[in-house]
């Protein structure tokens, strides 16, 4: 009925039967998604590690998971303790919990407006898409008596971009730019950077680089070689994992941003042979009737993808964990543009489904983009014993 299904009960049955168990016992909300920090663990430590027999720096990036600080926290400890963010938000969540804002302006610049804040954060690297950008950055960076290193983000004519994402320095036109962005005060160019890098074909079922790496990598090294400028920073996000981590380096590559990895959810750890073991999944509770379905308390529906093997399509159902996993029941959520208020449960009838049954849900998410959700982190799951260690609303403000 659902791959996802297959995936978290082959791979982490565990988690499931603690979500329900810690939902009927009332110790987590509905709405809420449930955290194996030690599985989290494990995935950080694999993936330092190959970045480390690599030769990679790596970013850790925080939106999937909401900048959850309970989770920031574990990754930190775990060895990857730079953070990259995408945007103020994540900024700002970030420093707020001590730690190192590492990398700012991918995937959004940072407006004027907030570069003054930002600079005060003290970033590692700088990403720009324009000579606008990064005049707006020097003049800041100069009133504040500051050099910002500074990464270009160049596109090439082949490459490829998701939608809403687009823009950078065109390949073409990136030795004037950086001739130009060289006599600004204030900034200093390191390296190039560019999104996506790495792409997972599902068809094949491989993880390969896309034309965006050769753009980054040739474009440092025209800059060197030209203006003289030293480009040590080859920053390749998109898709990081271990199984990642060779073919960066192997073309030229110095960084690496792994996000959903961090818990099991990238699409080669899923689908190929990578890995790391999915460590999360969503319990919703079972509200009313509605005619020929069940409504579920909703607030934190938002999958990466509702297509192809990713489909959100069921979800397992009950209020024992000692049996949820053999009650499997058709689901379905709103479309991105409907409020989640509810999404529905079909069952057959010969499937006992009633208000205040747990319903235990495995998709790939983006957190910080939901409505509501909540995270609950939790130790102990291996073991069958699961306990929270914290829950966190939607503000990443401590409720428990």
């Amino acid at each position: 009925m659902s791959a996802m299904l297959d995936i978290i009960e082959s791979q982490n049955p565990s988690l499931v039967k603690a979500a329900s168990d810690l939902h009927q016992r009332r110790e987590i909300p509905p709405d809420c998604y449930v955290v194996d920090l030690e599985v989290l663990r494990e995935n950080t430590r694999q993936l330092k590690k190959a970045a480390d027999d690599n030769g990679l720096r790596l970013y850790a990036m925080t939106k999937q998971i909401n900048r959850n600080p309970s989770m920031l926290k574990t990754i930190a400890a775990s060895g990857i303790d730079k953070f990259v963010s995408v945007d103020i938000e994540g900024a700002r969540a970030i420093h707020a919990q001590g730690l190192d804002v590492a990398h700012v302006g991918h995937l959004s610049q940072i407006p004027r407006y907030w570069i003054p804040e930002v600079l005060a954060m003290n970033p590692d690297v700088w990403t720009i898409y324009s000579y606008e950008n990064a005049q707006s950055l020097s003049e800041a960076a100069v009133d504040a008596g500051v050099t910002q290193d500074i990464l270009l983000k160049v596109i090439g004519p082949l490459d490829h971009a998701y939608p809403a994402q687009e823009g950078g320095i065109f390949s073409e036109q990136v030795l004037d730019i950086a001739r130009k962005i060289k006599e600004l005060p204030g900034v200093r160019m390191v390296g190039t950077t560019g999104f996506p890098t790495l792409s997972f074909e599902m068809m094949t079922r491989r993880l390969d680089a896309l034309p965006n790496i050769t753009t980054v990598v040739e474009a440092a090294k025209l800059i060197e070689a030209e203006l003289g400028i030293e480009m040590s920073r080859i920053n390749c996000p998109g898709t990081t994992s271990c199984e990642s981590m060779p073919i960066i380096a192997k073309h030229g590559g110095t960084d690496g941003e792994p996000g959903a990895a961090l818990w099991g959810m990238a699409p080669q750890q899923l689908f190929g042979n990578d890995v790391g073991k999915p460590g999360q999944v969503y319990v919703a509770e079972v509200s009313h009737y509605a005619r020929d379905r069940m409504m579920v308390l909703g607030g934190g529906f938002y999958a990466d993808s509702r297509d192809g093997a990713w489909a959100f399509s069921a979800g397992f159902v009950g209020d024992d964990p000692e049996t949820i996993l053999s009650n499997r029941v058709r689901a379905d959520m709103p479309v991105a543009q409907w409020m989640d208020y509810y999404a529905w449960l079909y069952p057959t009838p010969g499937q006992r489904v009633k208000p205040g049954d747990s319903a235990v849900y495995f998709f790939r998410p983006q957190v910080f983009m939901t409505r509501s959700g909540h995270m609950a982190t939790v130790e102990g799951v291996e073991s069958g014993k699961p306990s929270v260690v914290a829950i966190y609303n939607k503000a990443s403000e401590r409720i428990k």
